[in-house]
Formats: structure tokens, C-alpha cells, sequence
């Protein structure tokens, strides 16, 4: 039985710290003294929880006595009982029991009860009074006095006497813990008196040996403090690594989340940069615009001040062969897709957050910790939230009609009415020839060919109009349209597989074949 004995803290109930007494299991698997278990639930009340892995219970589950553990236990206990040197508690080496010490000499203090002025030296427990020397000689002379009992003197000889007989207690009752004389005995047949030297030897081997298991106990209790201390502390060290953790995850998401933002603010802001950029190089290109018309404007002046006919005919003729054209802002605006994009992006990621904080956190799906470091201090999974599923229509299955698409060598401003476009890269050999060769910044380049174009009249982009080549959807079997920019009306003639299509001032063509595409070219405009 001694494989049992290290089984002692298994074998013990955790709410008494003692072994098990009628031990029952709870539905969690923990097992309890009966009686315990009991107490405690009578006075928690619902819910019940397990008092080691706290689950709760609404309802009291129904207990029933653990046979097999109960045996176990009775067996630990029934080796223990056999081998007590196992039981027996670590003591010190130079520990010895107390002894009782001997009764305080009470020479000097008891009077005799003779003379009352002399100090006993003897009591007597037949004649119940105490006698100094000198009146002890008859107790120790005369035969009669031999069989008296002489003991150190006694201060109070009366609380030795039975109050109900009158009679010296020299019998101890240990069932009722009391001190009897022989005549108390007939009231005391079913208890075990016995006499009180020998009662006294008896009650102090067991306080020995109470008190060396006292001794014992005082030693497991050290040990059991000692041992909830370091548990408590590694509780506590465990906790603040896990808080540890948690603060670097946490500080981890909150840079991703600046370096989002971050990412976020700087497309906006490229984007504004690039709208002021195309701002300011139409503000110069008007401003010189402005110089030039308040130039004129000065000379018309001038030459309305000119008194000489002559003179004011040669101005004026030369004056009114100067046109100006008025001034056009071409629109130039954010690019909101861009914008859009980056503010759903923000929101679909706070909705996501918002999801994931709203969930019970005994519900969040447990993802396996990825090996990023000793500490695992990867960012916990979001998952994110189900989309809808569209349903799709039998109109939107069919193949939409993709929009025309304008072959444009960069993204340059486009200037006219909205139904007319002109491509500023293909604006004749002049503008080509005014374009240098090398790579141009972008600022210069738009700015260049904005004022190249505003330099020009009508008459001078309608010779130096190039072709619009379209192309269409692939079900149009990948035709190819081209709209010749042109002054001169003519019809629409099919010119090596192409159509060269009327300028102004005729009705739009919509071939048939090119699966809905259209081009129109509004009258009275290039």
C-alpha cells in the first residue's frame, strides 16, 4: 500500500483539504466530499458552479456516491493506518517532547491546620488537612496514621472533595471528563473511570502524541502557504505574460491601422496634389492668356486716341485682323473612383472590426497561433462578415455592350463640349514637331500642349484634325471604325474594311453589324 501514500493530494477533497469523505462527482468530472459539496451549494445558491473549474450548472445536477473512489480512499487511509511511520510528520532532530514540570513547592505559602500559624509541610488526603512539622509527628509516629497518604501540601484541599458526598476524588470519568469519588461510581456504570495517576499518565501520552502530530501539521500547513504562494505567483506571472502579449498585439494592429491610414491619407493627397498641379498650369496658361488680351485692349486703346486718319486707318485695319477667342476653364476634377475606393476600403474595414468585437468571446472561432516569435505575436483572424449573394437576373446574364474606348497615349485634360473629345496627343505634325524628344516631365508636357492647343483657332485643329479610331466589342467581330474629323460634308463610304464616316452637318451612322455601337458627331461642331 505504500504506491498510495504519494496519492494523498489526489485523494483529498479540495474544498476540506482533507481525504475524501463520501465522495461524489460533479457532470465536469471533479470529485468532492458529499457533505461539502452540500454546504457549499446551500449557500451559493443557482447558479451552481464547480468550486475548481467554476462551470455553472441552472439546474442542481443530481449527485451520486463514487464507489470505486470511495474504496481507494479507504485503502490510502487503511495503509496509513497500518505503516503510521509514513504518516509521521517531519520533526527536527533535537526535538523532544515537553515534560510536565513538577508542582510548585509550596512550602511558605500553605498555613497548617493545626496551628495555623506554622507552614505546612504535608497534607494529608484521609484527614484532609495540612500539618507543619510539628504536628505531622503523629502521622509519622503513631501506627494508626501509617495508612494515610502524605503529599506535598495542597493550597485548596476543598475542590478536591465531592460537593454531593463529602468524599476525596481519587477516581477520573474519561467519558465525561470529570474528576469522581468511589461512591460517584454507581451513577458512572457504563463509563471506564480510572484512578487518577493512572487517567493522568494516560491523558499525557495522548497529548504527546497530539502534540506531535500538531507539530506535523503545523509543518504541512507551512508547506501547503508556501506552496499557495508560488502558485498564486506563478498565476500572476502568467497572467502578466498573457497581458504582455495582449499589449503587443494590440500595439501591432493599432500600426497597421496607422500605416493604413497613413496609406489612405497619401493616395488622397497625391490626388489633390495632381488636380492643383493641372490648376496651376491652367492658371499660367490663362494668366498669359490675360496678358495678352489686356495688351490688345491697350492698343485698341492707343489707336482710338490717334488723331491722324491715315495713321488710325493703318492701326485699325491691323488691329481688326487680331482675334481673340474667350476663356475657357477646362473641368478638371478629383478622381472620385479613386476616393470612393479608399473610404469603402476604411469602412469595410471598421464594419469587419465592429463584427468581430460584437461576438461573444466564447464563440470566436480559435485559429492556430502561427510561428511568428516565442510569443506568437501574430494579429488574432477577423473573420469577415458574409456577403450577400446577388441574385442575377436574366437581363443582367446577357453580355453587356462595352463603351467605347479612346486610344489616348497619356492622361492629358480634355477641352470641348462633352460630345466631342479631342485627343490633345495626336494634334498634328506642328504639335508633334513642338513636343521634344525626351522624356518631358509631366507638368511641362501638359502644360505645353494646353497652350499649343489654347494658340490655335478653329479653323487651324479642323486642318490639323486627326482620326478617332474606335474599337468595338468583340462581338462585333472586332471592327474597326474610324471617324475622319472633316469641314467638307460627304456621305459615308466603306473605305478598305473601314467607314469614313460625314462631318458636320449630317445625320449620325450606326452600322448594324457593330452590335449597338454609335458615333455621332453633333452639327455645327468639329
Amino acid at each position: 500500500m505504500a504506491e498510495l501514500c504519494p496519492l494523498a493530494e489526489e485523494l483529498s477533497c479540495s474544498i476540506c483539504l482533507e481525504p475524501f469523505k463520501g465522495p461524489v462527482t460533479t457532470p465536469c468530472g471533479h470529485n468532492f466530499c458529499g457533505s461539502c459539496l452540500d454546504q457549499t451549494w446551500a449557500v451559493q445558491g443557482s447558479p451552481y458552479l464547480c468550486p475548481q473549474c467554476r462551470t455553472g450548472f441552472q439546474t442542481r445536477p443530481q449527485l451520486h456516491k463514487n464507489t470505486v473512489l470511495c474504496a481507494v480512499v479507504e485503502q490510502f487511509l487503511q495503509a496509513e493506518q497500518a505503516r503510521p511511520e509514513l504518516a509521521r510528520p517531519e520533526l527536527p532532530d533535537d526535538w523532544t517532547p515537553p515534560t510536565r514540570a513538577a508542582a510548585p513547592n509550596p512550602v511558605g505559602q500553605v498555613a497548617c491546620d493545626h496551628c495555623l500559624q506554622a507552614t505546612a509541610v504535608k497534607t494529608c488526603l484521609v484527614c484532609m488537612a495540612s500539618f507543619c512539622q510539628e504536628h505531622l509527628r503523629p502521622h509519622l509516629d503513631s501506627p494508626a496514621f501509617w495508612d494515610h497518604p502524605l503529599q506535598p501540601p495542597i493550597r485548596d484541599l476543598m475542590r478536591r472533595k465531592c460537593p454531593q458526598h463529602n468524599r476525596l476524588r481519587d477516581f477520573f470519568c474519561p467519558e465525561h471528563g470529570e474528576c469522581i469519588c468511589h461512591i460517584c461510581m454507581v451513577d458512572h456504570k457504563t463509563c471506564s473511570p480510572a484512578p487518577l495517576s493512572q487517567a493522568s499518565t494516560d491523558l499525557e501520552n495522548k497529548l504527546r502524541h497530539k502534540l506531535t502530530v500538531t507539530y506535523g501539521q503545523i509543518n504541512g500547513a507551512s508547506r501547503a502557504l508556501e506552496d499557495v504562494r508560488a502558485r498564486q505567483q506563478d498565476v500572476r506571472e502568467a497572467a502578466q505574460r498573457k497581458m504582455d502579449q495582449l499589449r503587443q498585439e494590440y500595439t501591432e494592429m493599432k500600426a497597421l491601422i496607422d500605416a493604413s491610414e497613413a496609406s489612405s491619407t497619401r493616395k488622397i493627397k497625391e490626388e489633390e496634389k495632381r488636380v492643383n498641379s493641372k490648376f496651376d498650369s491652367i492658371y499660367q496658361i490663362l494668366l498669359k492668356k490675360k496678358s495678352e488680351i489686356q495688351a490688345l485692349k491697350e492698343e485698341i486703346e492707343l489707336a482710338l486716341t490717334k488723331g491722324d486718319e491715315y495713321e488710325f486707318l493703318e492701326k485699325a485695319a491691323k488691329l481688326q485682323g487680331i482675334t481673340t477667342k474667350p476663356v475657357y476653364v477646362p473641368k478638371v476634377e478629383l478622381n472620385h473612383e479613386l476616393i470612393k475606393g479608399v473610404c469603402q476600403s476604411t469602412s469595410e474595414l471598421k464594419n469587419e472590426l465592429k463584427q468581430y468585437l460584437r461576438q461573444p468571446q466564447d464563440k470566436k472561432p480559435e485559429e492556430p497561433t502561427t510561428p511568428g516569435g516565442p510569443g506568437g505575436h501574430d494579429l488574432p483572424h477577423m473573420p469577415k462578415p458574409p456577403r450577400p449573394v446577388k441574385k442575377i437576373s436574366k437581363e443582367e446574364k446577357k453580355p453587356k455592350k462595352p463603351p467605347p474606348i479612346i486610344a489616348s497615349a497619356s492622361k492629358l485634360p480634355t477641352f470641348g463640349v462633352r460630345e466631342h473629345l479631342v485627343d490633345l496627343t495626336q494634334t498634328g505634325q506642328e504639335a508633334e514637331a513642338k513636343v521634344p524628344t525626351g522624356p518631358p516631365t509631366p507638368v511641362s508636357l501638359k502644360a505645353k500642349v494646353l497652350e499649343t492647343f489654347l494658340a490655335k483657332s478653329r479653323t487651324e485643329l479642323l486642318e490639323l484634325g486627326g482620326p478617332l479610331t474606335v474599337v468595338a466589342s468583340p462581338v462585333a467581330e472586332h471592327r474597326i471604325w474610324t471617324h475622319r474629323l472633316s469641314s467638307h460634308g460627304s456621305r459615308a463610304q466603306p473605305l478598305h474594311g473601314m467607314w469614313n464616316l460625314p462631318g458636320p452637318g449630317h445625320k449620325p451612322v450606326t452600322p448594324a453589324s457593330a452590335g449597338g455601337f454609335s458615333t455621332t458627331a453633333p452639327p455645327g461642331k468639329p
